[in-house]
């Protein structure tokens, strides 16, 4: 089925002389289109340069921050220099040995502990017991002993002492011991926090450097908008260029309408509308099929022949054959000045209502 301003651009005179021209009736119904082009092109390059716009900080100490834009958003990357991964490596690996110690039992560093201390006291020890065998020696006692005690009152003194001194020694070996597996514990965490320090300094460093990429981001999607303004505001012109053109087409083209849809006669006494006659010649078919019937008159689907689409301006392609209804039906046949025939369909409803003009 033609559209209305393809048919009546056919019979107002298809490219020579008519006052509305496809030529007119295409640019008026393409402002449109490319208005929307125009749009669409715009908005496609000004899409990347309002994107994230990947950035890099680097801290004094040769650290870097990276910010990039990856398939699923935006990817944060930290970069280490040699010399940090290094120290990190190193405290990691100290603050472990820290860790293991601290979890280790604490009885061979107790007995360790302990035998240190009575290492030192064992000195002091023989000393004071050599000291109180020659006292007693000296006073014909030194061999003396007694039935409760089973030696003399010195020697069971001295032997409390003794005891007192390792039962001592063993207590202050368990908190010695308590207090460095909790003293590892400390420096396990200090060594791996200081591990973490690069990454500290760099994100305080990025941070602070935050304030100049959102301020050259703002200014590039103002410049962006001030941009996009100017060319909404020609695409905004050209197209009430075109409605001012597109109006006086109409203006004109109303005129022509009137004299289109008036009746007129058609050489045998009667009155017709020039819109009902449609070009239907078979010299400009081709590819002819036969694909229904109405009032014994056959309808066909066709081609037009390059010359046939110069003159009927590439439309419908469904409907009769001038030929035959001319041999049924003569009224409905007229001849153009081209000397092709068309079909005056307003002389077969019927077919009119099954073709759909």
């Amino acid at each position: 089925m033609p559209s209305l301003s393809e048919t009546i651009a056919g019979l107002l005179g298809l490219g020579g002389g008519g006052l509305l021209t496809m030529e007119a009736i295409d640019k008026i119904g393409g402002v449109g289109d490319t208005a929307q082009s125009q749009a669409t092109a715009l908005a496609k390059e000004l899409r990347p340069e309002s994107q994230f716009k990947p950035f890099t900080v680097t801290s004094g100490t040769g650290s870097r921050f990276g910010a990039t834009m990856g398939p699923d958003g935006p990817e944060v990357s930290l970069n280490m220099s040699p010399q940090e991964s290094a120290m990190q490596n190193r405290l990691f690996s100290q603050s472990g040995n820290f860790f293991n110690d601290a979890s280790q039992p604490t009885a061979e560093r107790e007995m360790d502990i302990y035998n240190r201390i009575r290492a030192a006291q064992s000195p002091e020890e023989q000393r004071q017991m050599l000291a109180m065998e020659e006292r007693m020696m000296s006073q014909g006692r030194l061999g003396m002993g007694t039935a409760m005690y089973g030696g003399s009152p010195e020697q069971f003194a001295f032997g409390k002492a003794q005891a007192e001194a390792r039962n001592q020694s063993m207590l202050l070996a368990m908190q010695q011991a308590q207090q460095e597996q909790t003293q590892m514990a400390d420096l396990g965490q200090q060594y791996l926090a200081g591990s973490y320090i690069p990454q500290a300094q760099l994100m305080n460093v990025q941070s602070g450097s935050q304030l100049y990429p959102q301020m050259e981001q703002q200014q590039r999607l103002f410049g962006i908008g001030e941009y996009g303004e100017t060319m909404l505001s020609g695409i905004e012109a050209k197209l009430l260029a075109e409605q001012a053109k597109a109006n006086l087409y109409g203006t004109v083209g109303s005129g022509l309408l009137n004299g289109v849809f008036a009746p007129v006669s058609n050489g045998s006494g009667g009155t017709t509308n020039m819109i009902a006659q449609l070009l239907s010649d078979a010299r400009l078919k081709t590819n002819i099929r036969k694909v229904d019937e109405v009032d014994g008159i056959n309808l066909y689907t066709w081609d037009w022949t390059e010359e046939g689409k110069k003159k009927s301006n590439n439309t419908m392609t469904f409907g009769v054959l001038a030929q035959e209804v001319q041999q049924v039906l003569p009224s409905a046949v007229v001849e153009n000045a081209d000397g092709y025939l068309m079909v005056d369909y307003s002389k077969l409803p019927e077919v009119a209502k099954r073709v759909g003009v």
